[in-house]
């Protein structure tokens, strides 16, 4: 089957075969293959993302286990200039994965500051929330994210955000052992009765 090329020439970036394979008269079922888009930008490939948007490939098509669209996957994988592109086509910035994460969640969590601060420059939601209510300033302080999180707090991001289970984003930097989070929104003055709460339960051993 021709997919099996055209899906390795995606992964490789092999721009001149995935155009000779589509004009092999391939391009009606191409279209339809938005699997193809996903692993273009997962490995960053942006003149393939490029070609493949061109000639009407679903930009938002999802693949992986997650359900990533392209946009969220390159956010994910910090590909900036593919980002970048995606959105200057329409790419939806706020679209969801499985896990109800958007491209911004998924920057957050991989500690990708340069991705962070581009999708927020476009709008994306800086208060968004996955199916379990965490935001990115959440998701930044369970991950260790500290200059994400210094960011996210300089724009405005809300720090006393409650996911589902009532936790802040301090209480969460806490419970995972995020030392240099907890230190750095301590240094701010921040403090939390929740955080009091997780050091009376040993979850916190030392700021």
């Amino acid at each position: 089957m021709f997919s099996n090329p055209l899906t390795k020439a995606c992964e490789e970036g092999n721009l001149e075969l995935i155009k000779s394979l589509i004009d092999d008269g391939n391009y009606k079922q191409v279209k339809s293959l938005g699997s193809l888009l996903f692993r273009a930008s997962i490995n960053g490939h942006l003149e393939i993302v490029n070609y493949l948007v061109s000639i009407g490939v679903d930009k938002e098509a999802k693949g992986g286990l997650n359900g990533d669209t392209p946009l969220i996957v390159s956010s994910k994988k910090g590909h900036l200039e593919v980002v970048e592109y995606l959105i200057s086509v329409g790419a939806d910035k706020e679209a969801k994965d499985r896990d109800g994460r958007t491209p911004l969640i998924c920057a957050t969590q991989q500690g990708h500051l340069e991705v962070v601060k581009y999708l927020i420059s476009v709008g994306a939601d800086k208060e968004a929330r996955d199916d379990y209510a965490n935001t990115p300033l959440n998701w930044g302080s369970i991950n260790d994210r500290l200059e994400v999180v210094k960011y996210l707090i300089s724009v405005g991001a809300d720090k006393e955000g409650k996911n589902k289970l009532g936790s802040t984003p301090l209480l969460l930097a806490a419970i995972n052992g995020r030392l240099e989070v907890v230190k750095y929104r301590v240094s701010k003055g921040v403090f939390s009765t929740n955080l009091n709460t997780a050091n009376r339960n040993k979850q916190v051993t030392y700021i």
